[in-house]
């Protein structure tokens, strides 16, 4: 069988960082097995859509560098892509099931659902469809459709029956069609839901495989009874677990921080870490499988797809750990190639922060060298770079924290002035022995602590009293702009 896998997300706001999590499934478990991965557009919530959002899915795609095989801008066999553009497909299906006593028109106004639940409630019942036009004549439902009234299509769910769905992750799930009201398949604007649409969409497409949330459940039975009313073979299905705020306490919510992919890009995350962050929030592989390195994280997205089995996916909600995406992106700027690393900086510099400094400098790699293990993002390594191009025009820590300085503050000053101005122009010359020996001698001369005196050159350099290695960052400034600093 071919192995078909699809993202299918619904254009009304921000990419979610959870979404994420079942793009990475879907699309390895599509390429581990030289399948295919699709991405369609369910767009037929109109009240819900956000003009401008296909983009951000189909972006956020390129930024993470996931390929999509098939979508409404790569192409395929099984389109249209987009739920909005397949509307004469849904209405061909919808009418089958009519015809098949599988699905009824009816005709209740909101105003008349309303009273009815209201009634159901009163008397203590749980609100569900009473099944007015279950049974009502199918060729005078027929005229009044044609007529022009008004009208929902529902699914007629059969009574005291068992659903057996199994599911990859969640395992066998049993439920009872006495549960279950008479879903809506088409509403009245003549769009399908998504009960409808996933079914007919998925099976056109042959789709093999459905990673989608917990949410979800309770709309299994309705999935395969739908299936099965169609009698088509239903795809394997598994329910992914919610991603958890930090503190346990529901889904992964904005009020808790970043949520939107794209936040996270412009905060300066790395999408290695991105990707190697997420799939293990729900992904845990056997130690065989990892050549018994039983303490591993750092995958790539490769490796990945190269372990990925369905098997090793957990059934419980993971917790969103900032601190512990914010581990892994200091690992892989870390252990970035310096050069691929500039290359990295500049391209989120020219989208975000477009500081020109950064654009121009040629010599970006040998700075970087200097600060990248410091560094947990790529915007802190922006502003860890700011001092090689601009001078500090206010120095925010206070110099009178260092006891013996203060009092000799300008006379220190002006010798290790007299240090520098020793040396030759050439910065290459100057040795780290001779200017640690220099600067050592000051600090006797004035008996002040050596890491005192070091200290008013940093901050003086640098306007922070911590910063990358101090002397590298003076060969690199030159003499110059250094005695100017000072002064």
């Amino acid at each position: 069988m071919s192995i078909r896998t699809r993202f299918a997300p619904s254009p009304t706001g921000y990419f979610h960082i959870a979404g994420l999590q079942k793009v990475l499934y879907s699309y390895a478990l599509a390429k581990k097995n030289n399948g295919q991965y699709i991405v369609r557009i369910e767009d037929t919530d109109r009240n819900r859509y956000v003009e401008g959002t296909e983009d951000v899915i189909f972006e956020s795609h390129k930024l993470m560098g996931i390929d999509i095989d098939e979508s409404i801008h790569d192409g395929g066999d099984y389109g249209p892509y987009r739920q909005s553009d397949r509307l004469d497909i849904y209405k061909k299906y919808a009418q089958e099931l009519v015809e098949k006593d599988f699905a009824y028109y009816a005709f209740e106004t909101k105003e008349e659902l309303d009273e009815m639940r209201k009634s159901q409630m009163d008397e203590g019942h749980r609100p569900r469809y009473n099944g007015l036009y279950r049974e009502y004549d199918k060729e005078e439902a027929k005229k009044r459709v044609e007529a022009g009234e008004e009208y929902v299509v529902r699914l007629k769910v059969p009574a005291h029956r068992e659903i057996v769905v199994e599911d990859m992750i969640m395992g066998q799930m049993k439920f009872s069609t006495d549960d279950l009201d008479d879903y809506i398949l088409v509403k009245s604007d003549g769009y399908p839901t998504y009960h409808l649409a996933v079914v007919i969409d998925d099976h056109l497409m042959k789709i093999s495989h459905i990673f989608r949330g917990v949410e979800w459940i309770a709309t299994s039975p309705i999935m395969k009874l739908t299936y099965e009313f169609f009698g088509w073979e239903m795809p394997q299905i598994g329910h992914v677990p919610n991603i958890l705020n930090p503190n346990g306490q529901g889904k992964l919510s904005k009020r808790n921080g970043s949520v939107a992919l794209s936040e996270f890009f412009e905060e300066g995350y790395l999408k290695e870490a991105i990707i190697n962050f997420i799939i293990l929030l729900g992904w845990s592989p056997s130690i065989e499988r990892v050549h018994g390195e039983k303490e591993r994280e750092i995958f790539s997205i490769e490796e990945f797809v190269d372990l990925f089995e369905t098997k090793d996916l957990n059934k419980s909600n993971p917790k969103f750990n900032r601190e512990k995406l914010l581990w892994f992106n200091k690992e892989y700027i870390k252990n970035f190639d310096t050069k691929d690393l500039a290359d990295r900086l500049k391209e989120w510099n020219s989208r975000y922060l477009k500081n020109a400094d950064i654009e121009s400098d040629d010599s970006i790699e040998v700075k970087l060298e200097l600060v990248k293990e410091r560094s947990q993002t790529l915007k802190e390594l922006a502003e860890s770079l700011e001092f090689f191009y601009n001078a500090p025009n206010k120095i925010e820590w206070n110099i009178k924290q260092l006891k013996n300085v203060q009092k000799n503050l300008e006379d220190m000053k002006a010798e290790i002035k007299k240090l520098i101005e020793s040396f030759d122009d050439d910065s290459k010359d100057w040795t780290h022995e001779k200017w640690e020996e220099g600067m050592r001698a000051i600090g006797d001369r004035f008996e002040a602590k050596h890491g005192d005196v070091f200290m008013v050159l940093r901050v003086a350099i640098t306007g922070e009293p911590f910063s990358p290695p101090l002397f590298e960052s003076l060969q690199i400034l030159g003499k110059e702009e250094v005695l100017k600093r000072l002064s």
